[in-house]
């Protein structure tokens, strides 16, 4: 028992330590946030967490070293910068757009899938997020598993989700919570931030893309 739980706990705090550095995902988070609430931080892990499973998949499949591949790096830097541009200026459209109550549009099915997408895509589309999987993620999860085994893999699935879940719900409702005490030129004032971070990140990984080992 002690030993699950001190895996559970070195997944939390390992998966903590690159869930709380600002990216692309905490900015879709506290963009989102704004604009349909609290629900939208744990949608966007839902996202995350779906490309993360993928990621698993290929590690327990011995395919890991396709991720760090120069060729790989390179796709996803182009496809990833043509994404983050994309979103960026959906922002911008947000900001230009934004009147009255701006969680108007949250209470839609739609909405809904969409924040998953985003979660999806702004995890996938970044390259430093599966150099964070190759050097951290890889030997946390050989930790958990030379440790106990089936049991001890789980452990490390629940203690990565719980943290990523955590963090971005707090980061979401703090966000919700803070946007009533908003103007409409304040949130057009995060969102243009944020849009401009999404912007300059795609423009990097866009510029980056043709020399992979710098990204």
């Amino acid at each position: 028992m002690f030993d699950l739980a001190a895996v559970t706990a070195l997944s939390f705090f390992a998966a903590l330590s690159g869930a709380v550095v600002p990216g692309p995902v905490f900015v879709m988070v506290v963009s989102e946030s704004l604009k349909k609430g609290a629900k939208a931080g744990p949608l966007i892990v839902v996202g995350h967490l779906i490309i993360e499973a993928l990621i698993i998949a290929v590690i327990l499949l011995g395919l890991d070293a396709l991720l760090s591949s120069a060729q790989a790096t390179a796709i996803i830097s182009y496809v990833g910068g043509a994404v983050f541009l994309l979103m960026g200026a959906s922002l911008i459209n947000a900001a230009r757009n934004v009147k009255g109550n701006i969680a108007s549009e949250s209470n839609t099915k739609l909405a809904s899938h969409g924040l998953i997408v985003a979660g999806f895509l702004s995890s996938g589309s970044n390259p430093q997020f599966y150099f964070w999987w190759l050097v951290t993620g890889v030997s946390t999860m050989a930790v958990a598993l030379s440790s106990a085994g089936t049991a001890g893999f789980i452990a490390f699935l629940v203690g990565h989700a719980a943290a990523d879940l955590v963090w971005f719900s707090f980061i979401s409702w703090s966000v919700e919570k803070g946007r009533n005490y908003l103007n409409q030129k304040a949130i057009k004032a995060i969102l243009v931030g944020s849009a401009a971070f999404l912007l300059i990140f795609g423009i990097y990984l866009l510029l980056s893309a043709g020399s992979p080992q710098s990204v």
